[in-house]
This record gives structure tokens, C-alpha cells and sequence, in this order.
């Protein structure tokens, strides 16, 4: 007897269902293929648009503690959760500083004995964000003595502020303080300070053993940002009435814009808008006339101009590429793989993109990347194995792979723009020459490459993070330099965290670094090197010694911009990069980022660009909506076929059924 076509569990049966499954699901991806999650809301309570940003993020931060996060990655996120007392004015690009939660910028009063004072002011009125670590959960009134604790949690070794060591040069007590924490292994939040003083609930004083006028930029980081002693405190990462509390690290209470809603590890993480913000307001004017239609109906409103922030952690750039031309996010970066798509021969944006409305924006960053070894390493702390090593890397090459050419290479620590850049300083280890190269890894004691105590090619550790196809292609463009000596390398693949925590303790040969400023001043730079900076107390991570170098920084950190310092760099210069080659130089970045044409950007200062710019955010949804459904049109041909073929398996089963009837 044969088995109705449409009997329960048949085969056809199991079949067509399986067909009409995936018809459904296809029917389901016509409709919308938007990645991005929900936003948390719709309207706001006054029945206007929930407005959302979107951006592709690179990596999950290391920590949102602001005395202890010093990477870009956690910056980039601190920076719209903390404010800090100064900031620089977004409408220049000459780094300017104004007062951000600072009433008035701060007087600087230098004494006859050498020793300075600088006299803070906050505006009053300024508040935590609400969290359960304050009485009702409202957050407290922010208060002089909240910069202080700050301040003191840097002198805490438990906290690992990364520039402890440049805050005990100059603060007064700074150092005695850490000392004494390290030796009985606690800090005494509740011991006089000497260093910072309480003038009344909203001024304080720094009192600094010698001038130094680059402490009103550190009032602009976030090392400086006011925590909440109630915050650091109650998010110990132990277990309250049966329920373990997070870690301060990953629970940030801040004064900031945003406040962390959700972070899912490597997913996405969700800011949302802080209600009681009022510390600054958008730009009265000033903006470029182009975005002016946009931005004016925004002037001196409230921040932030979002209500959400999802950043999606997305390590690989083809998939965030794809994600910003179908316009699911706001912002990109174009990365080496689709540069030639979007640039035209001239580096302008392509006729294609210009035409959907995207705007180029185009940055000589403030940073320097370089080859960084391990000075105290017993085969690259031979100085001729890094002089070879320097001398075999081809920068041009670098910059034709990778950096489409636009790349600015570099013979000196310093970027351009910044005071102490001399375009005509020549690093004689920069120019790409083998046989030198080769004769110099002779002189160190590695002939042809080999290490006489083994016979066979000397081996040497390339730490790199391997985050992504791109990561993973430099580090063997840089194998295959090295390689060219007749050495071995071998490539140690780290995540994010683990390559920064590998630099902060000094456990590596070699690897590609960098160096984005802090703040435009030489002394942020050339503290890299300073022998008292050494990891991990400071951000010393080449471990590099000097007494000379040390005393010539010290002058140079303390004097004006005058022929005078620029006569002391050039002898940093010539110690650090060409007497004792501790970093080989390579490029200042050049970044193309992208916006979409609902999205209007104006922010010039590229500090504030890079780290607090989502408060300035602008989407115009309306155009957002217009467009995402221009550039995503339903593709209903999956959904066709698939019916058909299962019309077609029904149209066999009734014609089987009739042929077995008959």
C-alpha cells in the first residue's frame, strides 16, 4: 500500500516542512536585516525620538578605571563616562584648553623657593551618576575632596596608575605616600595629603615641589577624573548578602555624559544618556559653514545630543566596513582592504561614496609608531642588534602595504606640529640598507644571523596581538625583515589585554608600539624613556636607563618653548634614537574616517575626536531610516524559489499519488 503523500511523519511530509522552515526564515531576512540590538527604548518620556548612535569598536576595554586604564581602546570609552576639570575647546585644532568641570582655568603660582602652586576651582552643581553605592541611589554632589581621592588613588600601588612616577617628581608627598603604601601594603585614604589641599567644598590646591607647567594637561586626563570613594569601595568583587559585586574596574560610577548600561565581552557595549548632565553644553557657533544647517538647531542645548551608544566589538574591518556601507553604523575608519574602493588616485573620497552623501575626513594624528626593544633582553639590549634590526626594516614598504601610501614616515620620536619636530633631523639608522645591516649583526656577535652558542639562526620573540587578519599580516611582514638578516623570528600571538599587560610588566624581545600623546607636549613623549617611568610604576616599557638622558628630560620637562629646550631635545634626540637606537622610529598615522551624511562632523581637535566626541553626536534619523532603506532593499528572490521548489516537491507528490491510484 503506498504511503499518502501528506500522512503524518512521512518523509514528504518531514520534507516539506523542512522547506516551508526555511521559507519562513528567508521570509523573515527579507524584512530586515538590521544587526544592530534593540535600543533600549523608543520615544523619551516626553514623547520625542530614543535617538541612538552606532560604531564599530575595536576590542573590549581593559578596565574603566580611570586612575589605572592608560590605552586607547579603554579611553574611548572612559572618556564619555568621566569628565575631567579641563578639556580642549573641539572647534580648534591647536589643542587649547578650557574648563570642562573647572569654573575657571587654574592659576599657576610659582614661590621663590622653586616650588609652584596651582589653585583649582569646580563648578558647584555637578553630580555623580545615580548608582547603588550612594544612600537612595542618588548620586552625590561632586566636591573638592573627590579630585583628591583621585589623586590619592594614584599613589596607591594596588591601583597601578601608570604615571605614579611622573606624579611623584612633582607632587609634593606624592612619593613619600606610595612609598609608605608599598612598604605596609595599604594606602590610608584618611592620612593627610600634603600634596593636594582642600581650600574650601569647591577649591583645592596642588602644591608641586618645582614648576611644572604641563600639570594643567593632566587636569585635562583621565587620570585626574573625580571617582567616588562610595563607588571604589562598595565594588569590591566580593560577595554582599549572597550576591557578588563587580569589580570598580568594570562598574564605572563617573560624572560623565553616559553611564555603562549593558557590556556583553566581546559583543557590544551600551551607554546611555546621564539625565542630571550639566557640566558643558554643545558649541554656541563657530562650526564650518557646510554643517551649519545641521548643527545650528543644537546650539547651546543640553549634552549629549544622543540618548544611546552601542559600540559593537568588532576585531575584524571587512565585517565593520559592511556594516557602515549598508548604514547600520554611523562612523568608520577605511582600512587597508577596501582603502581602494572608497579613495580615489588623488586620496579624495571616490565619485560613488561622494554621491551617497559620505564625508572624508582626513588627520595627521598626534602619535608615533615605532620597533620598541627590551632594553634589559641580553640579545636586543646589544645596541648593534637593534641598530641592524632598524636598519633592515623598509618603511616604504610598510606604508605601500599597509598604509596606502599616506603613511608619514618618520626619522623622530616626536609628531609633527608638536614643538621639538625638526623636519630636517636625520636618524642615519632609518634608511633601509641590508649589508649594513648584516655587518652590524656581525659586530654583535651574530654572524650571517647565526648564535655561535647554538651554530644555528639566532632566534628572537616578535610579540604581537592578533586581533585580526590585518594584525596578523603586519606580523609577518615584519618576520620576513628581520628574516632578511638570517635570523629567526617568532611570532607570539596576544590578545588585547594580554599584549598590554605583557609591555606594562616588561616580558617581551621585541614588538611593533605606539604612542598616541596624552597631551601636545614633548615631555609626554619623551617621558617613554625616562629611567624613573620604568614599568610598572610608569610607562617606561623599553626598561631604558640613561643618567644623562634623565638629566637632560628633567631640564627639557620644566622649560618654555624656547630655542633653549629645543637645543636639549635635539640631544635626546641624539642619544635616545641614534647613540643608543632604543626605538626605531617608523610612522606618524595619517587616519581617513568616514561619515555618513546623517551624522555631521565638526570636532577639530583630534584628542577630543578620538576619545569624548559621542556627546557631540548629531543623527538627523529621519535621513537614517531614508537611507538604510535605499541601501538595503528587500530581496524577496530567496523567498521565490524556495516556494517554488516546494510547489514543486507537492506537484511531484500528487502526481506520484495519481500514478499509483490508477
Amino acid at each position: 500500500m503506498p504511503i499518502p503523500i501528506f500522512a503524518r511523519n512521512s518523509p514528504r511530509v518531514r520534507i516539506i516542512g523542512t522547506l516551508f522552515f526555511i521559507a519562513a526564515v528567508l521570509g523573515l531576512a527579507a524584512c530586515d536585516n538590521n544587526p544592530n540590538i534593540p535600543p533600549l527604548h523608543k520615544t523619551r518620556p516626553d514623547g520625542s525620538p530614543w535617538v541612538v548612535t552606532y560604531r564599530a569598536f575595536l576590542d573590549d576595554p581593559r578596565s574603566l578605571d580611570p586612575q589605572f586604564a592608560y590605552d586607547e581602546v579603554s579611553n574611548g570609552v572612559n572618556s564619555n563616562i568621566y569628565d575631567t576639570l579641563l578639556t580642549y575647546d573641539p572647534l580648534r585644532e591647536d589643542y587649547v584648553l578650557q574648563p570642562m568641570m573647572g569654573s575657571e582655568l587654574p592659576v599657576f603660582e610659582p614661590h621663590p623657593d622653586g616650588t609652584e602652586t596651582v589653585t583649582c576651582k569646580i563648578k558647584p552643581g555637578l553630580f555623580f551618576h545615580d548608582d547603588a553605592c550612594f544612600p537612595g541611589g542618588k548620586g552625590t554632589e561632586v566636591s573638592s575632596r573627590d579630585f583628591i581621592y583621585a589623586f590619592q588613588r594614584m599613589a596607591d600601588p594596588k591601583v597601578e596608575c601608570p604615571v605614579a612616577s611622573t606624579m611623584a617628581d612633582y607632587v609634593v608627598g606624592f612619593g613619600d605616600a606610595y612609598a609608605a603604601a608599598e612598604k605596609s601594603g595599604r594606602f590610608d585614604y584618611d592620612a593627610p595629603f600634603p600634596g593636594i589641599e582642600e581650600v574650601d567644598r569647591y577649591t583645592f590646591r596642588i602644591h608641586l615641589t618645582k614648576a611644572y607647567p604641563q600639570m594643567k594637561y593632566w587636569l585635562a586626563y583621565l587620570f585626574t577624573a573625580p571617582v567616588p570613594r562610595a563607588g571604589v569601595e562598595y565594588y569590591d568583587g566580593k560577595v554582599h548578602n549572597g550576591v557578588r559585586r563587580p569589580f570598580f574596574r568594570f562598574h564605572p560610577v563617573g560624572t560623565g555624559a553616559f553611564l555603562l548600561q549593558d557590556w556583553r565581552r566581546g559583543q557590544f557595549i551600551r551607554l546611555v544618556r546621564n539625565p542630571n548632565y550639566n557640566t558643558i553644553r554643545f558649541p554656541k557657533g563657530g562650526w564650518p559653514a557646510d554643517v551649519n544647517a545641521q548643527l545650528a538647531p543644537y546650539a547651546d542645548v543640553k549634552l549629549p545630543t544622543v540618548d544611546e551608544v552601542q559600540l559593537l566589538v568588532m576585531r575584524e574591518q571587512i565585517p565593520a566596513w559592511i556594516l557602515f556601507r549598508q548604514g547600520w553604523t554611523d562612523a568608520s575608519a577605511v582600512s587597508k582592504d577596501v582603502f581602494n574602493s572608497v579613495i580615489d588616485a588623488k586620496h579624495e573620497l571616490s565619485p560613488v561614496y561622494a554621491a551617497r552623501g559620505t564625508k572624508l575626513i582626513k588627520d595627521l594624528d598626534l602619535d608615533t609608531w615605532y620597533l620598541m626593544f627590551n632594553m634589559r633582553d641580553p640579545v636586543v639590549g646589544n645596541v648593534k642588534v637593534r641598530q641592524a634590526m632598524v636598519l633592515a626594516y623598509n618603511a616604504n614598504a610598510f606604508n605601500e602595504i599597509f598604509g596606502n601610501n599616506i603613511l608619514h614616515l618618520t626619522d623622530q620620536i616626536l609628531p609633527p606640529f608638536m614643538f621639538g619636530n625638526e623636519p630636517g633631523f636625520k636618524n642615519p639608522w632609518r634608511d633601509t640598507n641590508l649589508e649594513k645591516a648584516r655587518q652590524l649583526l656581525a659586530e654583535a656577535g651574530y654572524p650571517k644571523g647565526i648564535d655561535p652558542k647554538t651554530g644555528k639562526p639566532l632566534e628572537i620573540v616578535l610579540d604581537t596581538q592578533a586581533d585580526s587578519a590585518t594584525s596578523r599580516q603586519m606580523a609577518d611582514f615584519d618576520r620576513s625583515q628581520f628574516e632578511a638578516l638570517g635570523i629567526r623570528i617568532r611570532i607570539q600571538e596576544n590578545l588585547f589585554a594580554q599584549m598590554l599587560d605583557k609591555q606594562m610588566k616588561g616580558r617581551y624581545q621585541f614588538l611593533s608600539a605606539g604612542w598616541n600623546a596624552d597631551y601636545p607636549d614633548p615631555e609626554n613623549f619623551f617621558a617613554l624613556f625616562y629611567g624613573p617611568n620604568i614599568v610598572p610604576i610608569g610607562h617606561n616599557q623599553s626598561m631604558y636607563q640613561s643618567p644623562e638622558f634623565d638629566r637632560l628630560f628633567e631640564q627639557m620637562a620644566t622649560t618654555d618653548d624656547t630655542s633653549e629646550r629645543l637645543a636639549i631635545i635635539r640631544k635626546m634626540n641624539e642619544l635616545l634614537l641614534v647613540k643608543d637606537c632604543v626605538v626605531g622610529p617608523i610612522f606618524n598615522r595619517v587616519t581617513y574616517r568616514l561619515r555618513q551624511p546623517w551624522t555631521p562632523y565638526f570636532v577639530k581637535n583630534s584628542i577630543v575626536g578620538q576619545y569624548g566626541g559621542l556627546r557631540f553626536a548629531v543623527i538627523d534619523t529621519r535621513m537614517r531610516e531614508q537611507k538604510r532603506a535605499e541601501w538595503n532593499r528587500k530581496n524577496y528572490w530567496p523567498l521565490v524559489i524556495t516556494f517554488g521548489l516546494v510547489a514543486a516537491v507537492v506537484a511531484y507528490g500528487i502526481r506520484r499519488r495519481s500514478q499509483a491510484n490508477v
